[in-house]
């Protein structure tokens, strides 16, 4: 299990998302030393009703790890979607120059850890691709 970390990983966010409203939606939390939208994540695995789970994900970055943990361990709804939390080693997610169809999330790379979504959406799965636009 990774440890509490001060970056997380925030999946199934709309659209029609933008970093700058991330970090709004974030900083009610803690401060937050950055934001980055990674592209939309297909998950080859279905939903509990059977639908395919996709959205965009990003990577949050507070200053201190009790921020970090505050959001982890809340719920977060954006244009009704429910989100998903992951605490993940910067390591652990690709960037952007290598992120082509072999990029995963922290799930996807032997992370093991909880979901602060209260519906049935689950964290990202061990096969998912990023689609860079």
């Amino acid at each position: 299990m990774v440890r509490e970390t001060r970056h997380l990983w925030v999946g199934n966010l709309p659209d029609n998302i933008r970093e700058e409203r991330i970090r709004e939606h974030f900083k009610r939390y803690g401060r937050v030393q950055n934001v980055k939208l990674l592209g939309r994540m297909e998950n080859a695995n279905a939903g509990a009703n059977g639908t395919t789970i996709s959205g965009f994900c990003a990577t949050v970055a507070f200053m201190d790890i009790k921020s970090a943990s505050k959001a982890h361990n809340a719920e977060h709804v954006l244009d009704e979607r429910t989100l998903t939390t992951e605490y993940y080693e910067p390591a652990a997610i690709p960037s952007a120059a290598g992120a082509t169809s072999a990029g995963s999330s922290p799930a996807g790379s032997g992370y093991s850890g909880s979901s602060s979504s209260v519906n049935s959406a689950p964290a990202p799965a061990a096969i998912a691709r990023f689609h860079l636009s």
